[in-house]
């Protein structure tokens, strides 16, 4: 078994403590950080990205469980570079930081990995990049081309306002406790503009979620389903260089970029 001091990890906040040193390194090193930098850490857990983390730049550690929190303060209460703040990072306020940006890195529980992405992106004018430990599964969908069966929503979405790389794969084994999947770490740079400016993102938005809710029929049918009148639909498809029976899983996020404009 491996030690966990005085914390034994919860399961109802998604623990999983890596254990391998040299993944640790990986991660930090990914994110290439320099002393001017300010990181902010998601999760720190029991601080061992945090001391490697601290060593190069000063780190915000946002953790949610109060007595991980004990612990971290007790570890770090001498390191001048480490600030734990005790919350949860869907409630953080990001414009509150007294940097300009800053680099995040962080440990993600499975459950609330999407919210987090899009807590980010949705303060990426703080964020300069993000290095995440994430599900495996999740990633690949995060970096799906059209065509594939991981391509969808969560790919387009974040896609428009972020660039991902996956930059390693993770086994379970190097975790204590050992989740039941593989998971990866991934870098999110948020885009300074749009991929594909549209009109409307709302309108945008819409038509993505809506195109996949039924991946399996084709794109003319979705449009349909949007509201878009059904004797316009071949020509909206057309102007927009779309094949009427691509599926939904066909099209590129300039390509639905083109369509929610065209119906707007």
């Amino acid at each position: 078994m491996v030690s966990t001091g005085k914390h034994r990890p919860r399961k109802r906040f998604g623990q999983n403590f890596l254990t391998d040193l040299k993944l640790r390194e990986f991660i930090v090193n990914s994110a290439f950080i320099v002393k001017s930098d300010t990181v902010l850490e998601i999760g720190p857990g029991r601080g061992e990205l945090t001391g490697i983390i601290a060593v190069r730049a000063p780190v915000i550690a946002v953790e949610i469980d109060r007595d991980l929190v004990k612990l971290l303060r007790s570890r770090f209460e001498t390191n001048k570079n480490v600030e734990i703040i005790e919350g949860d990072i869907l409630s953080f306020d990001f414009k509150a930081l007294p940097v300009k940006k800053i680099k995040v890195i962080g440990n993600v529980p499975y459950y609330i990995t999407t919210p987090i992405i899009f807590k980010l992106l949705e303060n990426k004018e703080k964020v300069e990049i993000a290095v995440l430990t994430i599900q495996k599964e999740v990633a690949e969908r995060l970096g799906a081309s059209p065509g594939s069966k991981d391509y969808g929503v969560l790919t387009i979405m974040v896609g428009m306002y972020a660039e991902v790389e996956i930059l390693k794969i993770i086994p379970a084994a190097a975790f204590y406790p050992a989740p039941q999947v593989d998971s990866a770490v991934i870098s999110v740079k948020p885009r300074e503009f749009m991929r594909a400016s549209v009109k409307n993102p709302a309108s945008f938005e819409k038509l993505v979620k809506t195109a996949f809710q039924q991946r399996r029929k084709n794109i003319r049918n979705a449009l349909v389903r949007f509201g878009a009148e059904k004797e316009k639909v071949k020509s909206i498809l057309n102007s927009c260089g779309i094949n009427e029976n691509s599926r939904p899983e066909d099209v590129s996020i300039e390509e639905f970029a083109k369509l929610a404009d065209a119906l707007s």
